[in-house]
């Protein structure tokens, strides 16, 4: 099973063992529990669904936050569909889950297919998709920093290297990067501070950052950057660098200096690194349409989720009952909208 996971983190960090296992410790509520169902053979074949789980509702979700760009079941087969199918008939007929939602998955990928095939032929009822986010990523195909750079609008260009030389000047500015845990609490310590400052929503999990932030900086995943002006921080960006990819994961810059373009200055700062010094192939800007996100990257996802409700419950008969009355009341008014019309 282990073996699994690690192939598929080489796939993306977050499909790994241990990114589920720091979100399970640190970023649940106190309804939720995170569990990895699995179906195997005896030939060894195993096919692995990490879920969390509401005990009050007992719906099953795919085991993730708000800061899960992607999501993936984990198998090792020759013949998944077969788990698969066996495996969601157990999660609805043994341990009658009221409604299963698995998002967000990218819809380029068989997989998406063949989930929404076996949710049917499983028994699950009213199986139907809805859209999550984007997903920004850009492929270097070998080239540097500078041949990268020249394919970017031209404007972004000139504000890096207008506002990286201001920012610079007579030493008032400071371009830092943290990749050891040596210096590491204590710039987690700057990191918050920043955050604090910034006009970001505060954590809902106070300590899933700073545990992530530990755990990347033991795998040798951390690329932390912090940008100082006059001594004081001003903003910082958390990347991680695994299997050639550097994941852009979260920024934050303080409001009183945006005047500095710090995040611009910042940006810049740890993409020369990972392209230069680290040899990264892509990058992956996680989750979001953000406008700014189209400067930097040159390829879009879409990511979608699943969701489907279990008609062996009560709970999950009232959603579907819920679900066709919306439905019916939503043709109405279409209906009636078009007869207005004519």
């Amino acid at each position: 099973m282990l073996e699994a996971f690690s192939d598929y983190e080489r796939v993306h960090m977050q499909f790994g063992a241990d990114w589920l296992a720091n979100l399970t410790s640190h970023a649940l509520s106190e309804d939720e529990s995170g569990i990895i169902f699995t179906a195997r053979l005896c030939s060894g074949d195993v096919f692995a669904l990490p879920l969390k789980l509401n005990a009050r509702t007992r719906q099953a979700h795919a085991l993730g936050n708000f800061y899960t760009s992607m999501y993936s079941p984990v198998f090792k087969s020759s013949q998944p569909d077969r788990l698969l199918v066996a495996l969601l008939r157990h999660l609805a007929c043994k341990e009658r889950f009221t409604g299963l939602t698995l998002s967000p998955l990218d819809t380029s990928s068989p997989l998406f297919g063949q989930l929404q095939a076996a949710l049917t032929q499983s028994g699950w009822k009213d199986i139907h998709q809805y859209p999550c986010h984007g997903n920004w990523t850009l492929e270097l195909n070998g080239n540097s920093y500078a041949d990268y750079l020249s394919t970017r609008p031209s404007r972004l260009q000139n504000t890096i290297i207008r506002r990286t030389r201001q920012f610079l000047k007579d030493g008032r500015g400071r371009l830092d990067l943290i990749e050891e845990s040596a210096a590491l609490e204590q710039s987690i310590a700057t990191f918050t501070t920043i955050y604090k400052q910034s006009w970001k929503q505060e954590e809902p999990y106070p300590e899933f950052i700073p545990e992530l932030l530990r755990l990347a900086a033991r795998r040798g995943w951390l690329r932390l950057g912090l940008a100082h002006y006059d001594g004081a921080p001003i903003a910082g960006q958390v990347w991680f660098v695994s299997e050639h990819t550097a994941y852009i994961f979260k920024l934050a810059h303080g409001e009183a200096f945006t005047r500095h373009s710090p995040g611009t200055i910042l940006t810049a700062f740890m993409m020369e690194h990972v392209i230069t010094r680290d040899g990264v192939s892509t990058i992956d800007f996680l989750s979001g349409d953000d406008k700014y996100k189209q400067d930097w990257m040159s390829i879009r996802r879409n990511l979608a989720g699943i969701a489907a409700c279990n008609p062996n419950t009560m709970r999950g008969c009232a959603m579907l009952a819920s679900r066709w009355t919306k439905s019916i009341v939503k043709q109405w008014r279409t209906s009636a909208i078009t007869n207005r019309i004519r």
